[in-house]
């Protein structure tokens, strides 16, 4: 998993290298109290999570995980820091490939300078 390859990457010579996980998805989750814990155990590491929404679904488990302006938590659990990316596809229809990218990308330089801080590199 990208979050293995990230764990083993701090414990060897590649402390410089930060991982993006990038995943499709149609909204449905089976197990969200699984995903947030996922999600706030890999805070600490050297990745980035971008989800695209494909299709019409709600989103809202998603957006949940997006957790901008405050961070993801879980009962007394917080994530170190936002490492989630959402963008619903549909939103960027009708516009440009590149507005798409933009969007799906903007985040990821403030996490992972956020990571390179806390780790002092």
């Amino acid at each position: 998993s990208v979050a293995r390859m990230a764990r083993e990457s701090l414990q060897t010579s590649g402390a410089g290298k930060y991982f993006i996980l990038l995943m499709l998805t149609d909204g449905i989750l089976t197990d969200m109290s699984e995903t947030i814990n996922t999600i706030i155990e890999a805070s600490s590491l050297p990745m980035s999570v971008i989800i695209v929404g494909v299709g019409d679904a709600d989103f809202s488990d998603m957006e949940c995980l997006d957790a901008d302006g405050q961070l993801l938590r879980l009962g007394r659990k917080v994530a170190k820091r936002d490492i989630v990316q959402f963008v619903p596809f549909r939103d960027f229809k009708t516009v440009s490939p590149a507005r798409l990218a933009s969007s799906v990308l903007e985040e990821v330089p403030g996490q992972g300078s956020g990571d390179f801080n806390s780790r002092e590199l």
